[in-house]
This record gives C-alpha cells, structure tokens and sequence, in this order.
C-alpha cells in the first residue's frame, strides 16, 4: 500500500529516511525515475540506502503502476519518491492513483519566473499547472519538509503569490 507520494528533486535522503519512514511506519521506499533507473551507479547508491526493515527499489516511471504489484509491495507501508511534478502527474495517470501529494522539494526558478513558496518549494508555471490538475483530481496537496513542520496551504498563481500557513 502507498503510505506517501513525495515530490523531492534530491529523490532519496535524509528527510525520508530518518523522518517520513519512522513516522508513516514505512517498511519500502520505491523511487520513480527514469533518469536514476537507467544509470546503475546512481541506482546503486539509492539503493545503498536500504536497512534492516527498510527496502529500497528503483524504478522507471512507467514500471511502477506494475512493479509495485508484481513485487507484493502493496502488503507493505510504501513511500513513493520522483522528482518532479510532471513524473507525479505520469505516475498517477499510469493508475497509481492516490489522495495526497507531499511536495518536499522543487527547485524551477527557471531564469526568475519561479515563485518561492516555502525555502524548499520554487515553482515555475507548468509545476503550478500540474498542482491544480491534482487539485481537480482531488489530490490533497501538502507542502513540507518534514512530518514535524506544518504544511504549508498551497495558492494558485496570483492569489498571493506563494503559501500560507495551512
């Protein structure tokens, strides 16, 4: 079963590992990205983050909706880990449907059109597109580091220009 969909440009480290997994009881850690799956030394070193009780995988985008069943981890607490929103909104199209959408960190300043939302959360136009797709979905959308931290209440474009606190 997937505990948490993240949306974290560094894919895997710290802020999951030591904080969202103990908190969500997460027992896999699956990381979707086409980039990292087909580079073996950048898979390696994702997957050098496993422990006891903890797997790790990497994936391509368009292997999850399948792999996560093939491999039984939907008898597992998983933590579903991309990159970007784009490889958010592919994976859910694929059929991975799910009701809330953490956003970690994103950086897409892309020359001064990005908007800033928290120190972690910079948002270029096609990122804010994909938000408020989820959003019509019905996708709960949460912005935060870390379960500790309050989210932060995302605003559409021009509402005020960032977050809120939730």
């Amino acid at each position: 079963m997937i505990s948490l969909v993240r949306v974290d440009d560094r894919l895997l480290h710290g802020q999951i590992v030591c904080a969202w997994a103990p908190h969500i009881g997460a027992d896999a850690l699956v990381v979707a990205s086409d980039v990292a799956a087909g580079d073996s030394l950048v898979r390696d070193i994702i997957a050098s983050c496993a422990h006891q009780g903890l797997s790790v995988e990497v994936m391509k985008i368009d292997e999850v909706a399948g792999g996560l069943a093939a491999d039984g981890e939907t008898a597992h607490k998983v933590i579903l880990i991309v990159g970007d929103l784009a490889d958010a909104m592919r994976v859910y199209e694929s059929g991975v449907e799910f009701d809330t959408l953490n956003i970690g960190n994103v950086q897409h300043d892309d020359g001064g059109s990005g908007r800033s939302l928290t120190p972690s959360v910079v948002l270029n136009t096609a990122d804010d597109e994909i938000i408020e797709r989820f959003m019509k979905f019905g996708v709960t959308i949460d912005i935060r580091n870390v379960p500790s931290c309050q989210p932060y209440k995302y605003m559409a474009r021009g509402d005020d220009g960032g977050c809120s606190d939730a």
